[in-house]
């Protein structure tokens, strides 16, 4: 393969290196349809690394395995401070390039060295009990999933046998906001606005902006409340784990975890159903054989929701790849393409029980993801309860499928299935076991027996509800393919 690499005395060359090179637009009609396919013609021209072209930005899209481990492992050498990126410092990055406003909030998934350490420990003593099924907060947290996840199926099938469902409008994007609320403690009232601004929020539409600033306020005021009023859940336990930290940062650092969660469980729901209807025999053995944490891994070396991570920049001149990048250039490292690099890919034993544990859909390295556990049992328990509950099948072709366009996640902007229950109606499992649910599709949420986090109300909550049944009545249309 061609060296890119300028001579080492070469400084004013390689700073302006990326800048100068021919770059292809990444975010293209077959980047959103095909990623695999254009990271692989990425690789097979350029190799580990690629020079492209992100709305009108140019950036290295490191697509090897080896080199993207190396990106995330060293945070010495590759920092994430967006201040460290030198077209922003130059003003060659336009102030209204969409991906900029995301990247001028200090939160602990854009911090460095040590105030990222201070953060991270943080949240790491907050998440902890809630990941660990042998604390109260982690059985209540799991018992409480289970119930959501059997209302969203039993609210979606609305009394009958059979029909259509979006699973994503309906099923994979509302439980992770609905466990988020109960984990940050907001008040029911208020949850249900946090809902559907995070609802706004990933859709990236015009009113986005709007929502994503109600729900730094929310969160925000939810910190103010839980410092004077701490209970036993997420938020409470942040303030308390670093008493330092002022209500505006764990305000920013609950913004972040609920964006991470959010679009990652939601994501991995929804491609883990793919990945068993469109036949990945790994998948369909996983799920026929019960072992539906190993499905999930699976699904994450197949299609990881987080397909590209946020940027990072070098701190000196170094090299990457079959280039020489200069301090301060943009660096995006791609897990889909890592997972697709022969050093990865060709490793894999497809025709083993047991799937491979060194893939990087959580990243790697000190910004490894910390609900990675949280999210893994969100995706465990909805793909084996749906799949207990109902029969499903595709409602278009593969090929006709709408992804979302995004630099980041691979997930799809809805999923027409069609489905049969197996079981009606379908039961609200509780600590103490499964009990009857109501006759109505709408069901109560179910107490907790265990006190660990406050018990959610018996009464069902009305905007919700109304929210989740305009839903349900447009389903048909995009049974028939009409998907808009």
């Amino acid at each position: 393969m061609e060296s890119h690499l300028p001579p080492a005395s070469g400084a004013t060359r390689a700073a302006s290196q990326l800048e100068s090179l021919p770059v292809e637009p990444l975010m293209t009609r077959d980047f959103d349809a095909r990623p695999a396919l254009v990271y692989e013609r990425l690789r097979a021209r350029y190799g580990p690394v690629a020079p492209v072209e992100v709305f009108g930005v140019p950036v290295w899209l490191v697509l090897g395995f080896r080199e993207v481990l190396d990106v995330l492992r060293d945070e010495s050498r590759w920092k994430k401070d967006v201040r460290h990126w030198r077209g922003l410092r130059d003003g060659r990055v336009p102030e209204d390039w969409p991906l900029l406003p995301a990247y001028r909030v200090n939160h602990m998934l854009l911090q460095d060295d040590q105030q990222h350490a201070a953060t991270r420990t943080a949240v790491d003593a907050a998440l902890k009990p809630f990941q660990d099924p042998r604390q109260p907060q982690g059985r209540s947290l799991v018992s409480a999933v289970a119930r959501q996840v059997d209302e969203l199926i039993t609210f979606f099938a609305d009394g009958g046998s059979t029909g259509w469902v979006d699973l994503c409008a309906q099923f994979s994007r509302p439980l992770p906001l609905m466990v988020v609320n109960r984990l940050f403690g907001f008040p029911v009232e208020q949850g249900d606005e946090i809902f559907m601004d995070a609802w706004r929020m990933m859709d990236s539409g015009p009113d986005a902006a709007a929502a994503i600033e109600r729900l730094l306020t929310a969160t925000t005021e939810l910190a103010a409340h839980k410092q004077a009023h701490p209970g036993e859940d997420l938020t409470s336990r942040l303030l308390a784990a670093d008493p330092s930290m002022t209500v505006d940062q764990v305000g920013l650092e609950l913004y972040a975890i609920l964006v991470a969660i959010a679009d990652t469980t939601s994501h991995s729901i929804t491609n883990g159903v793919l990945e068993v209807l469109t036949g990945n025999s790994g998948a369909r053995a996983s799920l026929t054989a019960g072992i539906i944490s190993e499905l999930v891994n699976r699904v994450h070396i197949a299609s990881p929701p987080w397909s590209n991570l946020t940027f990072r920049y070098p701190v000196s001149d170094t090299v990457l790849g079959n280039f020489r990048l200069a301090a301060g250039d943009v660096v995006m490292p791609s897990i889909a393409a890592a997972h697709g690099d022969p050093v990865f890919a060709d490793a894999i034993n497809q025709d083993s029980a047991m799937s491979s544990r060194a893939h990087l859909a959580w990243g790697a390295g000190p910004h490894q993801c910390p609900g990675r556990g949280l999210a893994d049992m969100m995706v465990s328990a909805a793909i084996r309860r749906l799949f207990e509950r109902c029969d499903l099948e595709l409602g278009l072709p593969v090929d006709q499928l709408p992804w979302r366009s995004s630099t980041y996640v691979r997930g799809m902007r809805s999923f027409p299935v069609k489905f049969r229950m197996r079981e009606l109606p379908g039961p609200v499992l509780g600590a103490g076991g499964p009990r009857p649910a109501a006759a109505s599709a709408t069901v109560a949420p179910a107490r907790d027996d265990d006190q660990a986090t406050p018990a959610e109300p018996d009464q069902p909550r009305p905007a919700l509800r109304r929210f989740m049944a305009s839903l349900r009545r447009g389903v048909p249309v995009i049974g028939e393919g009409m998907v808009h």
